[in-house]
């Protein structure tokens, strides 16, 4: 009976054992798994931040280069007001050269029909 005994404590013990080798490895399979996942996130938010910088960076580019056509379409935009300035002068100045040229007209058609 001690013999039966001895060989259940000890198929106890090495049971024991070995179930407690599972535990073990099952917690560093644990901890094996959280690390990878820690990685690819730490990998997914590098990755990220380098599309966040070059998208950032692209549209920086893409203000300036704006602005730069801005300041030639503002340069643009005041040639003309100042060419339509001009024209305006000019206009102004021909409607009273063409009212004067209108009575003088008048005053000669008057002339010839009076006489």
């Amino acid at each position: 009976m001690e013999i039966v005994k001895l060989i259940t404590l000890i198929l106890g013990a090495t049971g024991f054992w070995k179930l407690l080798e599972i535990f073990v490895k099952l917690r560093s399979d644990k901890k094996l798994k959280k690390a990878e996942t820690d990685n690819l996130y730490a990998q997914a938010n590098h990755k990220i931040i380098e599309n966040w910088v070059g998208w950032s960076q692209k549209l920086e580019q893409r203000v300036k280069e704006l602005e730069n056509s801005n300041t030639k379409m503002q340069q643009t935009i005041n040639k003309q007001k100042a060419h339509i300035c001009t024209l305006e002068t000019r206009i102004d100045h021909l409607e009273i050269r063409n009212k004067e040229l209108t009575t003088s007209l008048e005053e000669l058609k008057k002339q010839h029909y009076d006489h």
